[in-house]
């Protein structure tokens, strides 16, 4: 059961990843802060709902939590 739930975890972080690649292609730059904010926000609702299983919930936050980061830094380099 744990290695079911090792898998998920590493599946969700290659899937910020590839997010966050594919996110960072030259385009608006509008639309591109707020595709990663509205990912963000998505992953956190995630673990919200998912927070009865804490490994599966701390890891949606978590990825949350570096997405805002993220889309933080880029905006404040921006400007």
């Amino acid at each position: 059961m744990m290695e079911l739930w090792l898998i998920f975890a590493v599946a969700v972080g290659l899937l910020v990843v590839i997010s966050v690649a594919l996110l960072t292609r030259k385009k608006k730059q509008t639309f591109r802060d707020n595709a990663v904010l509205t990912l963000a926000g998505t992953l956190l609702v995630l673990g919200i709902i998912f927070g009865d299983d804490r490994l599966v919930g701390y890891s949606f936050i978590g990825s949350s939590v570096v997405l805002s980061i993220i889309a933080a830094v880029k905006s404040s380099r921006k400007k």
